[in-house]
């Protein structure tokens, strides 16, 4: 042997491929030992697989047509809530909910329903109605609009507090400037009309100080704060 020649190390680098391509062949038959032992539930495995893909699909093709549906029907009894008759759009109103409860568009049916119960003096009923779509108006603008509905329907059927409360949940909840005026007037009058002129004019007050310097609606609020000021 050449003494300037190297031992190869191509003998060692030879075995240890030969003992990771005989782990690699190890596991590989265990794995299809255990497939063979586990047959039955590896086949239930596959068909739940495709069962809960499938059945999302199938959801949100459901889902899809069922949204499609309640805007169409919506317009339909929208339609003739306004051009027909009237107790009989209500039903269709209700037979709405009932099948579209649960969607965006069942709140403004709600909204609809409740403006005619409230027309009609059905506070209590109204109320009812209106309940769900209120729930929503920390998420929902709709939910505002429903809410002025509501603190009406408690106003109208002699629930003061709680007409009052609303306005004032109203005013703490709404981001837009002119419902948030609106329902800390409503709080207002009613605090007027209850004889507490002092808590009227600080609700006033805290719409005036929420505006600008020259806001051209400014004067009117200030005389309204100057009417609860000075009524006897």
């Amino acid at each position: 042997m050449n003494p300037s020649k190297k031992p190869s190390s191509r003998r060692p680098t030879t075995e240890g491929k030969k003992e990771a391509e005989d782990v690699f062949v190890e596991k590989t038959l265990e794995v299809v030992q255990w497939a063979k032992d586990n047959s039955q539930m590896l086949v239930l495995i596959g068909i739940v697989m495709v069962v809960l893909v499938a059945g999302g699909i199938y959801y949100r093709n459901y889902r899809s047509g069922w949204e499609e549906q309640a805007v169409t029907r919506l317009e339909a009894v929208q339609s003739n809530f306004a051009f027909g008759d009237r107790e009989t759009a209500k039903v269709d109103l209700y037979q709405y909910l009932e099948q579209f409860d649960g969607t965006v568009y069942a709140l403004e049916a709600r909204l609809v329903l409740g403006q005619a119960l409230l027309e009609d003096g059905a506070y209590e009923e109204a109320v009812d109605v209106l309940a769900p779509a209120v729930r929503e108006m920390n998420s929902q603008p709709i939910g505002v609009q429903a809410a002025f509905l509501m603190a009406a329907a408690y106003e109208e059927g002699g629930r003061i507090d709680e007409a009052e409360a609303m306005f004032l949940r109203i005013g703490n909840t709404s981001e837009l400037n002119f419902q948030i005026r609106e329902a800390l007037a409503g709080a207002a009058r009613i605090r007027a009309d209850a004889g507490d002129r002092a808590g009227a004019a600080e609700l006033y007050q805290e719409v005036i100080d929420s505006m600008e310097e020259n806001d051209p609606q400014r004067g009117f609020w200030m005389m309204r704060l100057a009417e609860v000021s000075i009524r006897p």
